[in-house]
């Protein structure tokens, strides 16, 4: 959800240089001269300059940090702080390269492997999480992690096919599966969600579904669907996805079950004393295309633009439709007409098609192909 728009009070307006200067050319004596050009009015145009930028730029600057509904960055993370929550930073992305080559070869933990640059970006690089060797089927399958955080470090498969620093008892590399759990640092909109449901009436700390998704979400996820008595009375599955929209990572799902349960030290515990059992799970994804024709639009944006923002704007419809079980046409349409710079468009067509998509209960929806013209 977005942060709402900021509204000036009443006592910032008819504060511009202008009608500070008139005012303060007013209240001269009359027998002053007050013509532009003149000494008193050149000498006080610098005055009303610098308080119209006090008023009208650090007074209502002052009142924006002042509440969590409007600040941002660093101000929003002091506003997190009162509540006890942290901003979540980028994350690095995760998974496994296949090592081929000499039977007995050992390759180090911290041995970096990468994707070739090309045109368009650097090699992106990834560091072994263990030490291993080689068996004597002629591979290792050895686990990494990306060097640098992001959603940049995501990766296909088998793309991972070079090393950083050659080995010659190394013959062929590669990553079976795409890396996974590459996140952005959580935005201004995102955490203030989470600062205002510290302040929502629903917060109870009994385990009802909306703790399970709060709690989720501290840890590292972007949403979550609550699957109550999953496995039989006292048990509760989390489905969980990434800040990207995407199944969890083993490292999320790790992440989110230790925060809730807790297992090292129970004082620390939030999982609720009459749950029996918490399971956590990456969600199944449906990819949803969307077809737009007829798109007009001004020259602010363009299609490039227009897919990013309805990527990003569809998710808060996303989060909505786990909740119902079904992605509705109509929750959905409504979200191109609000994007900048989009005019009208003829026709908008979800899986080819203008009705609702029914989800089961572990499904979460996500964006697939975009064909805008």
């Amino acid at each position: 959800m977005a942060q709402p728009e900021f509204i000036a009070p009443d006592f910032i307006s008819n504060n511009s240089a202008e009608e500070i200067h008139e005012r303060m050319m007013n209240n001269l004596p009359k027998d002053i001269d007050d013509m532009p050009g003149g000494f008193p009015y050149d000498f006080t145009m610098p005055a009303a300059l610098e308080k119209d930028e006090f008023i009208n730029y650090h007074l209502v600057r002052s009142l924006m940090i002042a509440f969590p509904q409007y600040a941002w960055d660093e101000w929003l993370d002091l506003h997190g702080a009162q509540v006890h929550l942290t901003r979540h930073e980028a994350e690095k992305s995760s998974g496994y390269v296949k090592v081929t080559g000499t039977e007995g070869a050992l390759i180090e933990e911290g041995t970096i492997f990468c994707t070739p640059a090309t045109d368009t970006g650097p090699a992106i690089e990834f560091a072994t999480t263990e030490t291993a060797e080689i068996g004597s089927g002629g591979s290792a399958t050895i686990s990494i992690r990306a060097v640098e955080a992001g959603p940049g470090s995501n990766v296909p498969a088998n793309t991972i096919v070079i090393m950083a620093k050659p080995n010659k008892a190394v013959t062929a590399i590669t990553n079976e599966s795409a890396t996974s759990g590459g996140t952005p640092r959580e935005s201004n909109d995102d955490f203030y969600d989470r600062i205002a449901a510290e302040y929502d009436n629903s917060m109870t700390y009994l385990g009802n579904d909306t703790d399970y998704v709060r709690w989720a979400k501290e840890a590292g996820a972007g949403d979550c669907i609550v699957v109550s008595a999953a496995d039989g009375p006292g048990t509760v599955k989390l489905v969980l996805v990434d800040a990207n929209g995407q199944p969890a990572s083993e490292d999320l799902i790790t992440a989110v079950y230790n925060h809730i349960v807790s297992p090292d030290n129970r004082a620390n515990r939030l999982l609720p004393t009459a749950c029996a059992q918490l399971s956590c799970v990456a969600a199944t994804t449906v990819s949803i295309s969307y077809t737009i024709t007829g798109l007009l639009y001004d020259t602010t944006t363009s299609i490039e633009q227009i897919k990013a923002d309805f990527t990003a704007a569809v998710k808060s419809v996303y989060s909505e439709a786990k909740d119902k079980g079904v992605l509705r046409y109509n929750d959905v349409r409504p979200v191109i007409k609000g994007i900048p710079g989009v005019q009208d468009f003829s026709t908008f067509l979800m899986d080819g098609a203008t009705s609702n998509i029914v989800l089961d209960q572990d499904e979460y929806p996500e964006t697939g192909t975009l064909t805008f013209s």
